[in-house]
């Protein structure tokens, strides 16, 4: 197997020292559809804002358990970056248990079931301050995508009126079709699409095989460089600064 790099926190420019957030963010991804990126899209950003400074906590809410097994996978001298627990045992009754230890991280990501039948996404809608919508600029995953879209929309209007909803294009190539698709889900009136894209990369798959985010597979990427796009825009959504602590005070290199 490959030699894992050091991981290296990547930033343009250096920056001030930021005090964490006193207030926790929550974001929560879904998708009817499994396969869409969802899990690669919660561990790699959750361990970039790790990376950044924050204290992250990834909530493993599918029945697949990806995201746990993904953190099993790394080395004990090697964790992930962020700490990972499962509670998809615990249905929608997961709230209460980030309601328990919420006080104890900076950051929470969800990893919801593809299956918005389930009662976990409505949950973790209700409370979550940002919903990420994974979607594959493919037809299929731009019709299912439908389903995550109207649950979203109805929790912003009956639950909470300050969620806000984002597309992800994931495992985005090239090609007519993509093309396509992308402008059908840039011109939706109604969610807005991160400018950042997740593209097919073998990085990512890559990453997961040995229980790590890009990062830590090569100083420099076009993976890394995506993930790092999202993870500043996604801040930027939950009203965070860019990197904390020390992190804050590193430069590229």
């Amino acid at each position: 197997m490959r030699r894992l790099s050091p991981v290296k926190v990547h930033m343009a420019t250096k920056q001030q020292a930021q005090p964490a957030p006193a207030q926790t963010r929550i974001a929560a991804f879904i998708n009817q559809k499994g396969g869409c990126g969802k899990t690669t899209s919660t561990m790699q950003t959750g361990g970039a804002i790790a990376l950044r400074g924050y204290k992250t906590l990834i909530v493993d809410l599918d029945p697949q358990q990806t995201a746990t097994t993904w953190n099993g996978q790394a080395p004990e001298d090697r964790p992930f970056p962020a700490r990972v627990t499962n509670l998809h045992a615990m249905g929608a009754k997961f709230t209460s248990e980030i309601q328990k230890n919420i006080g104890d991280f900076d950051v929470i990501l969800l990893d919801c079931p593809p299956a918005i039948a389930s009662p976990i996404p409505w949950a973790a809608l209700q409370i979550a301050d940002l919903c990420i919508i994974p979607i594959i600029p493919v037809l299929d995953n731009v019709w299912a995508a439908k389903e995550a879209k109207d649950i979203a929309l109805r929790a912003q209007r009956e639950y909470n009126e300050d969620l806000q909803i984002r597309y992800l294009p994931t495992l985005v190539s090239r090609g007519r079709l993509f093309d396509h698709c992308m402008r059908v889900i840039a011109e939706d009136e109604e969610i807005p699409a991160f400018d950042s894209v997740l593209s097919r990369r073998n990085a990512f798959p890559e990453s997961q095989a040995y229980g790590a985010t890009v990062h830590a597979l090569a100083s420099k990427s076009p993976a890394i460089t995506e993930v790092e796009n999202l993870t500043s825009q996604i801040l930027d959504l939950l009203d965070l600064p860019h990197y904390v602590g020390q992190a804050a005070t590193r430069r590229k290199k």
